[in-house]
């Protein structure tokens, strides 16, 4: 009985798949490393497993002798049973590539056979975790063009660098080689290399210091759930600062620790960043700890976004992110081509990475009369804000709250203790209109488009300011939407999608001019039919 697989990948009993005679020298197994990469793997699931009864029976026995020889005991069986499975899963997988196909073969208990068509083959990465470094291997990841979940279709835990090297050569056979003057195939040419410099420039302004805040609030919530309230209250007693100046500095200290956290996760995912091409491929290696190969088919690239994040665009940086077809959630709908580089060698680096994509005309500008509902949009979005600001404000009006200096009995008349909060409040209401109409014109004046080469750019700002690149031909739709308060001001909204991870990615241009989204959007259909 077969069953498809995302991208074509056929998985068959052990009754449909090959026979042991049939496979023959070609046949190749993992790295004996993987024996005990399996073995860890189980060995962590299973004592994942029996942490509850190990911690209920300390709980009952304490640490006497006999409950810390079963705990012992217990970890070595673990480890023994471990052992064996990890070298039966070795001794079970074996794969091969013949026939146009890759083969998989695994299953110590249930064997069964995993079968890629090669034309369907997305890409071949390479993983290299702290354990895989220890023995120079790597984990080998095939992905297929329909890859829609977080595992790879297939994944080889251990093999040599160049028993990789040699299955991702059988595996992309349809492609052409360059051959250098001696006929002989060349390995991919480095395109740019991301400097320590940059490095850090990265993670100082990614402005990815949200992701640390929950971070420190996950950890948080763990103390919480770890000791009592009454612990937690006498340690918050304890150390709470007891003025606004301990406030502000707890602040700052903690916002600094976020900081460093962001600069931290992107050193460990970003270090040693290269990128490199080699015909109709590109290749990314990147990670510090754990280090990534993947493999990016320029076929697959449906657009490029250029991303100038609000730390960065004022010193004239940007990063790259490219919307490609066919990968898993796993790589997410945006990848990261480049994480840092100056805006003015965009143009120059992807003339040498994608030229499909390269170029920077000068956009269109907006109609003056969608500056409204940009301040309009940005003001809207700011009532809740208005909303608790207000309500605060009510409530401090009627609780009684007297200016300093008024008895008990009151203040007088001519005494306007209310100002105290209405004052404040209305500054900050104020404060905010402001701001949001201030975003509303930012937003305005940094959207765009323009058509040029048959591609199609179109630049908006959420916080950062994307430029997104697609060509007309890896358009999957364009669609014009007009609600009834733009047909008031003859505008439109132009919707154009692009298949990108598992929902597709839309480049959007908000309120541009009615008639000019009508002939943009026939500019970018597809050709007549002769």
């Amino acid at each position: 009985m077969n069953s498809e697989g995302p991208g074509g990948a056929r998985n068959e009993s052990q009754d449909n798949g090959p026979r042991e005679d049939q496979l023959d020298e070609s046949t190749h197994r993992l790295h004996p490393a993987a024996m005990l990469i399996g073995a860890l793997k189980t060995a962590r699931q299973w004592v994942g497993v029996l942490v509850l009864p190990g911690g209920a029976l300390l709980v009952n026995q304490g640490f006497s002798v006999r409950t810390i020889f079963l705990i012992i005991a217990g970890l070595i069986v673990v480890a023994a049973l471990a052992a064996v499975w990890g070298f039966l899963s070795w001794r079970a997988t074996s794969y091969v590539v013949s026939g146009g196909a890759f083969h998989l073969r695994q299953g110590v208990i249930q064997k069964s056979e995993r079968t890629i068509p090669l034309d369907h083959v997305q890409s071949v990465d390479t993983v290299q975790g702290v354990v895989q470094r220890i023995f120079g291997v790597v984990e080998v990841r095939v992905e297929t063009a329909g890859g829609g979940t977080n595992e790879p279709d297939a994944s080889l835990s251990a093999l040599s660098r160049a028993a990789a090297g040699t299955l991702r050569r059988e595996i992309e056979t349809s492609r052409h080689k360059p051959t250098d003057a001696d006929g002989e195939e060349s390995g991919p040419s480095v395109v740019r290399r991301l400097t320590t410099r940059d490095l850090l420039i990265a993670g100082a302004t990614s402005g990815q210091i949200g992701i640390a805040v929950s971070l420190v609030a996950v950890v948080s919530q763990f103390f919480d759930d770890l000791f009592s309230n009454e612990f937690v209250e006498r340690v918050v007693t304890t150390f709470a600062p007891r003025s606004v100046t301990a406030v502000l500095l707890l602040v700052v200290v903690a916002g600094l620790f976020a900081w460093l956290l962001a600069i931290g996760g992107t050193v460990l995912a970003h270090a040693g960043f290269t990128l490199a091409r080699d015909g109709d491929y590109l290749y990314i290696r990147r990670g510090l700890l754990e280090r990534r190969e993947a493999t990016i088919p320029l076929s697959r690239i449906q657009a490029v976004r250029v991303v100038e994040g609000i730390l960065r665009q004022p010193f004239g940086l940007a990063a790259l992110r490219v919307e490609s077809a066919g990968y898993g959630e796993d790589a997410g709908v945006s990848t990261i081509l480049f994480p840092l580089l100056p805006r003015q060698e965009v143009e120059g680096f992807l003339r040498a990475a994608a030229p499909e994509f390269a170029g920077e005309p000068s956009l269109e500008r907006l109609p003056r009369r969608a500056l409204r509902r940009y301040v309009f949009r940005a003001m809207l979005a700011t009532i809740p804000l208005v909303f608790v600001v207000s309500a605060i404000a009510v409530i401090g009006l009627f609780s009684g709250f007297t200016a300093p200096g008024c008895g008990d009995a009151g203040c007088a008349a001519e005494d306007f203790s209310w100002l105290a909060f209405e004052i404040p409040a209305a500054l900050l209401l104020v404060a905010l209109l402001v701001f949001a109409a201030l975003y509303g014109w930012l937003q305005y004046r940094d959207a765009g488009w323009a058509i040029s080469d048959s591609r199609l750019f179109a630049r908006s700002r959420l916080l950062s300011r994307a430029t997104a690149i697609a060509p007309r031909r890896r358009l999957q739709s364009r669609s014009i939407v007009s609600s009834p308060f733009q047909r008031r001001l003859r505008l439109a909204t132009l919707q154009a999608r692009v298949a990108s991870g598992g929902g597709g990615a839309e480049v959007r241009i908000v309120d541009l001019d009615a008639p000019a989204a009508g002939t943009l959007a026939d500019r970018l259909g597809p050709d007549p039919a002769p």
